[in-house]
């Protein structure tokens, strides 16, 4: 899908906030309500717009804290990554995996009790034990930058 400058500013009012009814979006990007409400649909439609969710302070899951798990696979666990990684999205104590370029395969952002956890969740995505090479928990401190929209979104650039 091509994305001209008025999707562009749609996305960013919707970064910025989605619960806004289409007649205030229409007004933030200086378009008629049917055709904001027709962007917005064909964003939808084209699988642009993913989903609509919130973002909530972590704060509150304070027993709960987050770790960074980054992961090397065996030659199996390469061969046989679909396994893991449906293992990965069935698993709700994972809350972001990203798969990487370079020495390390997996880097997985985990929400454990305590970090002697790890070993049971390990097990569970990988009961063979034949995945997994190597797995580096470290626990996660305070947010520097939260997720921010991809720099097209800057006010500047639009």
């Amino acid at each position: 899908m091509r994305l001209d400058e008025t999707d562009l500013k749609l996305l960013r009012v919707l970064q910025e906030g989605a619960r806004e009814p289409i007649k205030t979006l229409a007004e933030r990007i200086a378009l008629s309500h049917n055709g904001t409400l027709h962007r917005l649909n064909r964003l939808e439609d084209s699988g642009a717009i993913l989903r609509y969710r919130a973002d909530i302070d972590e704060s509150i899951f304070g027993t709960w804290p987050f770790y960074s798990v980054q992961i090397a696979l065996t030659q199996a666990g390469r061969a046989n990554r679909s396994r893991l990684e449906a293992a990965i999205i069935a698993a709700p104590e994972i809350t972001q995996a990203s798969g990487l370029v370079g020495a390390l395969d997996l880097k997985l952002r985990v929400a454990l009790q305590k970090p002697a956890d790890w070993t049971a969740l390990q097990a569970q995505l990988d009961p063979s034990a034949d995945l997994i090479q190597t797995a580096h928990l470290h626990p996660l401190g305070r947010v520097i930058k939260h997720a921010s929209p991809h720099p097209l979104f800057a006010q500047d650039g639009i």
